[in-house]
C-alpha cells in the first residue's frame, strides 16, 4: 500500500475567491428535470414492451440524475388522456403494452416512487390537464374507457400544428370535478412529493367555448370567464389535495412569458391563454411554479429578463426556472442559465428534457443540494440526531463505520426523514457550505468507504431532516475518525505522510512530512508542465520538511509544483492572484 496525502493551504485572496465559488451553489435548491412519457419521448423505451426492460431503464434514469446530484423528478403520469398509473378513471396508457387500457406487470408510478426514495429524490405528478388527444386516429375500447368516448360533449377540438388537438373544456364544472378527482386519486393512492399541473391553461383566444360561456358566464367578459374557471379548478385542487395530506406540495408549469415586458415579449400566458399563474401565487393556491423561459439570453425574449419578473413577482413562494434544454442555442449556455437564476434567487431549475441533459456533466452542481423547505406548510424543525460515533472498521482500511441515536418527535410530531452526513478534513465543518454536504442517510447509521484517502483522519458531524427537508437547528458534535488501519500499513510501507503549500504573496513555503528518510526534488513549472526553475534537489528527512523559495515575477499566474519521491511523482497545481 502506497499512499500521499495533498492538502492545498492557499492564500487569502484565493481562499475568496474559490469561497465566491461555493457559494454560488446554494446548499439548499431544486434541481429537477422533466421525464417525459407522452410519445414515449424519454419513457418507456420505445423498442420494446418488456416491463423488466422498462424498469431497468428507470433506474438508470435515476442512477444518472444522482450521479448529476439531481434531487426533484416531474414524473408524466397523465397525457393524452392515458395514465402511467392504477386509476379507476383513465386507461393505462398505450406507451406501456402497446394495447390502450391493458394493464402491465407492475406500476410505473408506484415503481418510480420506491426507486426514487432510495436515492432521495422527491417524485411530482406531472398532468397534463386539457388535451387529451392529438391526431384523430381511432380510440380503441377499453376500461375504464378513454375519457372522449366517455364524455365527448366536455370536448372541444383546436387547430394546432396543421392537426386537430382535442381539449377538456375547461368552462365546464364537471369538467373541473373531473380534474380535481384526478388528483385526489394520486393524492390518496400514491406517496407522491407534489402534483405538477401542465396545460392548465386555454389553447388560445379562437377556443370554440361559446355555448359554454352563454350557460356559465356569469355577466363577466369572456376573458374573465376563462381566467376565473382555470383559477377556480387551481383553488379546489389546492385545497382539496392539501387537505388530504398537507405535506403534498402543488405546483404548475406555466408559459415563460406571464406578461410582456421591454425585453421579453411573445405569447402571454395571462391575455392570450387565460392562464393568471400569479393570481395563483398571490391567493396561496400554489406552492411554486415553473415557468417555461425556454429561451436564450442574448435574444428577445431573454431569460435573464424572465427570470427577474417571475423572481421579484413571487408572492413567497418558490419560483423553479424552467430551462429548455432541448433548444441549441439555450443548450450551449445550460452552466449560465443556471447562474443567472441563482443570481435572481430562483428557488432552482428544471430542465426539459431528460433525454436533452442526460449526457450533460453539470459544473454547477460539483456538490449536493438539499431541497428548499417551504415554511408555509411546515415551519418547525426536527429534533437533531445526538451520541455520534464512528470507527476505522477493524481489517478495512478505509471503511468508516457512523452510528448515532435517533431524535424525538418535534412539537408537530414530526420525526427524522433522512439525514444530512457532513464531512471535513478539520474540525472546522461549515454546516451552511455545500461544500461539506458529503451525502444522506435515511437510517441511523451509514458506512464511508474512502477509497481513496487524501488524509488518515476524517471529521464528521450529522443532522436531521424532515419530510418537507426542514432542517435540525442543533447537530450532533463532530468526531474525529482516524483511519488506523490505514495508518498501521503506511507505517511500514511508504514514508510521506502529508504535502503541502502556503504562500504570501510571491514567497511559496513546501512543507513535506514522512515517517521515513527520503530523497527527491522539487521544480516549479507552468500550467502546461514546462520547467520553469528547479526549487530543490537532495534528502528529505523524517518528520516536517519546510522549504521556502520565491515565485519569479511572471506574467503567468497559474503554476505546477512537482515534488518528486524516490519511487514517484506529485503534482500540485496552483494560481496567484
Amino acid at each position: 500500500m502506497k499512499l500521499i496525502s495533498l492538502i492545498l493551504i492557499l492564500s487569502l485572496p484565493i481562499l475568496l475567491t474559490n469561497e465566491c465559488f461555493l457559494l454560488s451553489q446554494p446548499k439548499r435548491e431544486v434541481r429537477a428535470v422533466w421525464l417525459t412519457t407522452n410519445f414515449q419521448l424519454d419513457w418507456p423505451p420505445s423498442h420494446t414492451y418488456n416491463p423488466e426492460i422498462q424498469k431497468q431503464k428507470l433506474i438508470e434514469i435515476l442512477d444518472n440524475l444522482k450521479s448529476k446530484n439531481f434531487n426533484t423528478i416531474y414524473f408524466q403520469v397523465r397525457s393524452q388522456g392515458s395514465v402511467m398509473y392504477k386509476s379507476n378513471l383513465e386507461p393505462w396508457s398505450p406507451y406501456l403494452t402497446g394495447t390502450l387500457g391493458k394493464a402491465p406487470s407492475y406500476d410505473p408510478l408506484e415503481f418510480l416512487i420506491k426507486e426514487a426514495r432510495k436515492k432521495f429524490f422527491e417524485v411530482h405528478a406531472w398532468i397534463n390537464v386539457f388535451p387529451v388527444k392529438s391526431g384523430d386516429a381511432k380510440i380503441p375500447i377499453s376500461d375504464p374507457p378513454h375519457i372522449m368516448l366517455a364524455r365527448p360533449e366536455w370536448i372541444r377540438i383546436h387547430r394546432e400544428n396543421n392537426q386537430n388537438v382535442y381539449w377538456l373544456d375547461p368552462g365546464l364544472p364537471e369538467v373541473r370535478d373531473y380534474i380535481k378527482n384526478i388528483c385526489i386519486e394520486l393524492t390518496k393512492n400514491y406517496d407522491i412529493d407534489g402534483i405538477h399541473l401542465d396545460y392548465i391553461r386555454y389553447p388560445g383566444k379562437s377556443f370554440n367555448d361559446t355555448l359554454t360561456f352563454r350557460m356559465y358566464g356569469g355577466g363577466r367578459t369572456l376573458d374573465d370567464f376563462r381566467r376565473e374557471s382555470i383559477n377556480q379548478l387551481i383553488t379546489e385542487i389546492y385545497d382539496t389535495v392539501t387537505f388530504i395530506k398537507p405535506h403534498v406540495k402543488v405546483g404548475s408549469a406555466p408559459i415563460g412569458i406571464y406578461e410582456n415586458i421591454s425585453d421579453a415579449k411573445g405569447l402571454e400566458g395571462k391575455n392570450a391563454l387565460f392562464q393568471d399563474s400569479r393570481e395563483w401565487l398571490r391567493s396561496k393556491k400554489h406552492d411554486y411554479v415553473v415557468p417555461q423561459i425556454y429561451w436564450d439570453i442574448q435574444n428577445n425574449p431573454k431569460f435573464e429578463s424572465l427570470v427577474h419578473d417571475w423572481t421579484k413577482n413571487n408572492y413567497g413562494r418558490h419560483i423553479i426556472a424552467g430551462i429548455g434544454a432541448y433548444n441549441d442555442d439555450v443548450f450551449k449556455e445550460l452552466e449560465e442559465q443556471i447562474n443567472i437564476t441563482r443570481k435572481y434567487n430562483a428557488a432552482g431549475q428544471s430542465f426539459f428534457r431528460y433525454e436533452n441533459i442526460k449526457d450533460t456533466k453539470f459544473n454547477s452542481y460539483k456538490y449536493l443540494a438539499n431541497i428548499p423547505p417551504m415554511n408555509w406548510k411546515d415551519s418547525i424543525p426536527p429534533k437533531a440526531p445526538y451520541l455520534l460515533s464512528g470507527k476505522n472498521l477493524k481489517g478495512k482500511l478505509g471503511l468508516v463505520e457512523l452510528v448515532w441515536g435517533i431524535p424525538e418527535q418535534a412539537e408537530d410530531g414530526d420525526t427524522a426523514k433522512y439525514y444530512n452526513i457532513y464531512k471535513g478534513l478539520t474540525k472546522n465543518i461549515n454546516r451552511n457550505s455545500p461544500r461539506y454536504l458529503y451525502t444522506f442517510s435515511n437510517t441511523y447509521y451509514f458506512y464511508d468507504f474512502i477509497s481513496k484517502p487524501v488524509q488518515t483522519e476524517f471529521y464528521y458531524q450529522v443532522t436531521s431532516l424532515d419530510k418537507l427537508h426542514n432542517e435540525s437547528i442543533e447537530a450532533t458534535e463532530i468526531i474525529k475518525v482516524k483511519l488506523e488501519n490505514l495508518i498501521e500499513a503506511l507505517s511500514d510501507a511508504f514514508p510521506v505522510i502529508k504535502v503541502a503549500i502556503s504562500f504570501n504573496k510571491n514567497l511559496l513555503t513546501c512543507f513535506i512530512e514522512l515517517t521515513h528518510a527520503d530523497k527527491g526534488k522539487i521544480e516549479l513549472c507552468d500550467d502546461q508542465g514546462v520547467l520553469i526553475k528547479k526549487i530543490y534537489e537532495g534528502k528529505f528527512s523524517p518528520g516536517l520538511n519546510s522549504i521556502q523559495f520565491e515565485i519569479p515575477q511572471l506574467r503567468k499566474k497559474k503554476f505546477e509544483l512537482k515534488i518528486y519521491f524516490s519511487d514517484r511523482i506529485e503534482k500540485i497545481d496552483f494560481e496567484l492572484n
